[in-house]
């Protein structure tokens, strides 16, 4: 009978990844004869169906190879992938971690994993199948790249919207960490805050006897920043932060990216109301 071979050019062990399928094939009666080879960093696993008596050599071979082929398409998805993820964050992008780099590899894994598993899942099966039954030898790496393109590019272009990600929130957390600082080197000019949201570009701040802020710094501060042309979520953020309030009470609000950010620079300070007066009147002017 023919030797199919399995070979690969990353890191992961081969032998300790097929090590539960190759159980479950001895289990079912499948007579294997496996033997590793090693080339430097190249790893491949030759598979020899031994005939046993009274055995359709073809079918078992015929079985073997479909079973194969899922194996080799869960590879290929699994830590192929990841490897060749690895790769490319190692030559594009130096300056990350080995943490953000484990991160981000586990992040596109699971985002493809999630979408479109079954067709991708089929599709790829179906391309290692067809090989498989034209040739004896299959290298995963090279298989990867000339033969599921498609899905190479999909994973390159993932890991790149998964960089942006990750910069834009090392970026944001900069920022938090920033705006905490002025915070905290500032002495609270008022003690309580309510902040009433009206709509997703108008809001209002009230004292802690709930009547509106209309002191001179506050319309100040307001008034320059207008000037600006920034967003009503940089004048709310700039006015709290001015104040420095020891409490801020968000009244009926949502889980927009304001709020977000408020409680992350403010942390304790901050506490929801969604059942009082303040609350019911702003939910009727809406």
């Amino acid at each position: 009978m023919s030797t199919i071979q399995i070979g690969t050019g990353s890191l992961f062990d081969l032998r300790l990844n097929l090590e539960e399928e190759i159980t479950r094939w001895k289990k079912d009666g499948v007579q294997l004869s496996i033997e590793e080879r090693k080339f430097g960093k190249f790893n491949f696993l030759d598979f020899t169906i031994t005939k046993p008596e009274k055995t359709d050599n073809k079918k078992s071979e015929e079985t073997f190879r479909q079973n194969l082929a899922l194996v080799v398409t869960n590879l290929l998805l699994g830590q192929v992938s990841k490897s060749l993820l690895h790769k490319m964050i190692r030559i594009d992008h130096p300056y990350l971690s080995k943490k953000e780099a484990e991160t981000l590899c586990q992040r596109v894994i699971s985002t493809l994993t999630e979408a479109g598993k079954k067709e991708r899942l089929y599709r790829v099966q179906q391309e290692v199948r067809t090989f498989l039954d034209e040739n004896n030898s299959i290298f995963l790496e090279g298989f990867f790249r000339f033969r599921l393109k498609d899905y190479f590019f999909e994973l390159k272009e993932n890991l790149e919207g998964a960089i942006d990600e990750l910069i834009a929130d090392k970026e944001y957390q900069e920022f938090i960490k920033l705006l905490r600082y002025f915070v905290e080197i500032q002495d609270p000019k008022i003690i309580e805050v309510h902040v009433l949201f009206y709509s997703t570009e108008k809001f209002r701040l009230l004292d802690e006897e709930e009547k509106p802020l209309e002191q001179d710094y506050l319309l100040k501060v307001l008034g320059d920043l207008k000037d600006e042309g920034l967003k009503y979520e940089d004048l709310l953020l700039s006015a709290l932060i001015t104040l420095s309030p020891q409490r801020i009470i968000l009244h009926h609000s949502e889980k927009t990216n304001i709020v977000k950010t408020i409680v992350n620079v403010f942390k304790e300070r901050v506490t929801f109301c969604r059942d009082c007066e303040l609350c019911r009147n702003t939910e009727e002017k809406k």
